[in-house]
């Protein structure tokens, strides 16, 4: 859990397709939740970027942090656009992705949140796109505007999915062996990200510590993302005490 009481663990405490057509479907599903999880890790990265322009001293090294930034915000919008895109989806992810917009759609102030901070994020890839260098106060306002919304709303949209999916799964399946092979997988997975991001929070301290006005600034993120690591890794070794419960 995490500060607000939300569980930043990206899947549910089960995983379970009865058939081989299930298995099919559930991991597009999978695929798709992952996809809307990784809008928390984005947010985060071009917080950093944007922390980072102001603190280059080189026009070069600008330059080349602005790019990073740019194709962070192309999979963002990707990404947002699986949840509140207006076009219809094509190709065989096309029912999901009607599920995924009708279940998001169920919470219009939660949306409307979403939808200010991601015309926000644009502002600021606009402004960078067209060579403007952000003030320090303008970075730290980027993080706090839009952090805490994407890491919150999106957390809690990733579970309204799959409590959506848990109401329609029989709950004996909970004990199967093919549940226990899948959880063990996820759980690795999770550790594996979790291990990313420490390294994430590891490297924004040491930029902490630069003595030019940028240094506070990374040491926000830097504790918001070590936070957000250990978060992952609590909820994941309480998974693995469930899973050694039902061995």
């Amino acid at each position: 859990m995490d500060a607000q009481g939300l569980c930043t663990q990206t899947t549910p405490e089960y995983y379970e397709p009865s058939t081989a057509l299930d298995d099919v479907e559930q991991h597009k599903l999978r695929v798709l939740i992952d996809e809307i999880a990784t809008l928390r890790g984005l947010t985060i990265q071009m917080s950093l970027r944007v922390m980072s322009l102001v603190a280059a001293p080189l026009a070069d090294q600008r330059a080349w942090i602005g790019e990073e930034f740019t194709s962070l915000f192309a999979q963002f919008n990707s990404n947002m656009d699986l949840i509140f895109g207006t076009l219809p989806p094509q190709g065989d992810m096309a029912s999901h992705i009607q599920w995924i917009r009708k279940t998001v759609a169920r919470n219009a102030p939660r949306e409307a949140e979403l939808r200010a901070a991601r015309a926000g994020i644009e502002r600021m890839a606009m402004a960078i796109k067209a060579g403007q260098v952000p003030s320090f106060d303008e970075a730290q306002t980027f993080f706090n505007a839009n952090w805490p919304v994407v890491r919150d709303k999106m957390t809690e949209i990733i579970w309204d999915l799959w409590a959506d999916l848990d109401a329609q799964k029989n709950e004996s399946a909970k004990k199967n062996d093919a549940l226990q092979k899948v959880l063990q997988e996820t759980l690795s997975d999770i550790k594996q990200f979790s291990s990313s991001i420490r390294m994430i929070a590891f490297n924004s301290s040491i930029l902490a510590t630069r003595p030019e006005q940028a240094g506070p600034g990374f040491k926000v993120i830097s504790s918001e993302v070590k936070q957000l690591s250990e978060n992952i890794e609590m909820r994941a070794n309480r998974a693995q005490e469930t899973i050694s419960g039902f061995s």
